[in-house]
């Protein structure tokens, strides 16, 4: 029988290995010359991975996109292990996940209180960008503000028309403008102060720092978070001393 095994000690042991882990966020799926694919981040007490589901690799593509569900915990087994390219996700892992064939995904109907709920984050904050390597993606934390010069915006892609928008994210030391896509537009409300927490953002330091979402990143609002607890409580002290 499989062995249940540590997310952090994938890669030590053969193929006959089990996670046991909570799924933190899943993407949309995206088309790309003919191929579909989705990804999928896995955390566990020990560490988290990124999957990607591609529809050449996996004949049952379809089936785990509707069985994999946010912040359900499941068994699974079997995949290939490739190298992360830092490019493209932040998830603090050297390696990523791919499903094939011999993948199975069962749901773990166990209690799991010691699996955390949100994405492991290492925040950078904006003052920082500058020094930042731009090959890598990062993660940031910020109040989230709608860029007035900025309307939501489409652009074509293999589904049609992409939505696309330009947010500022503001914390104690300086703000950066951030293009968020598809369905993150629609999880960013823009009518009152909200907290983002982006998991997955590549950096543009062509002309200042700037920041896009990667593929594989997407945002969290107002996450149950020290650094969001704090942020929120600067920012409406800000407000009240520009009331004053």
């Amino acid at each position: 029988p499989n062995v249940v095994v540590p997310i952090s000690t994938l890669g030590r042991f053969s193929d006959r290995w089990t996670i046991r882990a909570r799924v933190t966020h899943k993407s949309s799926i995206h088309p790309n010359n003919g191929l579909y694919i989705f990804c999928v981040d896995l955390r566990d007490e020990s560490a988290e991975i990124n999957t990607v589901v591609m529809s050449n690799r996996c004949c049952k593509w379809v089936r785990f996109y509707e069985r994999l569900q946010l912040n359900k915990v499941y068994y699974i087994s079997g995949g290939d292990l490739t190298p992360a390219n830092r490019k493209y996700t932040s998830v603090e892992n050297e390696n990523v996940l791919l499903f094939t064939d011999q993948t199975t995904v069962s749901p773990c109907y166990e209690a799991t209180p010691r699996i955390p709920t949100l994405p492991s984050f290492q925040f950078v904050e904006v003052e920082a960008l500058r020094k930042t390597d731009a090959a890598t993606a990062i993660d940031i934390i910020g109040i989230g503000e709608f860029n007035e010069e900025s309307d939501e915006c489409f652009e074509p892609s293999d589904i049609g028309q992409l939505a696309w928008k330009n947010i500022w994210i503001k914390d104690r030391t300086g703000r950066v403008l951030l293009t968020i896509y598809g369905d993150q537009v629609e999880r960013f409300d823009d009518r009152r102060a909200a907290v983002v927490a982006v998991k997955g953002a590549r950096l543009d330091d062509s002309d200042g720092p700037s920041l896009s979402m990667c593929k594989r990143g997407h945002i969290v609002v107002n996450p149950d978070l020290p650094e969001a607890h704090s942020l929120l409580e600067w920012w409406f002290g800000q407000e009240r001393l520009l009331d004053s």
